[in-house]
């Protein structure tokens, strides 16, 4: 396991939502309700809550998650439509049809999407995944010279993976994860000084994608 670190700004941000959840979950006696003119939650569905024949209307949406890389903005799902202008990200249509989901079952973990970027800067590369009020004790770093795997558990019941073949080798002894209050910041030294131009391959399976 690598090594974590947690920033006191990170630290505050997530001990301020558990106290407002707390409360929240008091005010509605347990149970969650969704308000009218709540916006699924799927990528890319535009869609609002209006009554309850809301909950079995369809929509097309992203199952991936965003990719914003050297400039080029796109959907993991959707490889071969990218674009440098983020209006235009914003505007692509969903590519899987399913049906809207306004709540969150808050006794049950479920697999969130979350934007990552990475840059590469002399000896290392630093990986970004954007994610707030990430718990550090339910989250999982591992790192060998050709392979990493990201598991992180934030905002409660979102969980977000990552299992990659890397792109080059890293020393795994000098690696380094801190967790800050609007991201995750994984630093990877690298084995050589050649240069990355990609991250890595996944080795998830494509239903875990």
């Amino acid at each position: 396991a690598m090594p974590v670190a947690v920033s006191a700004s990170a630290k505050s941000m997530l001990e301020k939502a558990i106290k407002a959840r707390a409360e929240q979950v008091d005010e509605l006696g347990g149970e969650g309700k969704v308000k009218p003119g709540t916006q699924c939650k799927n990528n890319a569905c535009s869609k609002c809550y209006a009554d309850e024949s809301s909950l079995d209307q369809e929509c097309l949406f992203h199952p991936g998650a965003p990719v914003f890389h050297e400039g080029y903005k796109y959907w993991s799902c959707c490889k071969k439509k990218k674009t440098t202008d983020f209006s235009e990200f914003l505007s692509f249509g969903g590519c899987t049809k399913g049906t809207c989901v306004f709540t969150d079952d808050p006794t049950k973990k479920k697999k969130a999407l979350c934007r990552y970027d990475f840059f590469q800067q002399g000896p290392q590369v630093t990986l970004s995944i954007y994610a707030k009020k990430v718990h550090p004790e339910q989250c999982e770093f591992k790192i060998s010279a050709t392979r990493l795997k990201v598991f992180i558990c934030f905002d409660f019941v979102n969980t977000f993976a990552l299992d990659l073949e890397l792109a080059g080798r890293v020393r795994p002894g000098e690696c380094s994860v801190e967790i800050l209050g609007p991201k995750v910041e994984i630093v990877l030294k690298k084995g050589d000084g050649s240069a990355w131009t990609e991250l890595g391959n996944s080795l998830m399976a494509e239903e875990e994608e």
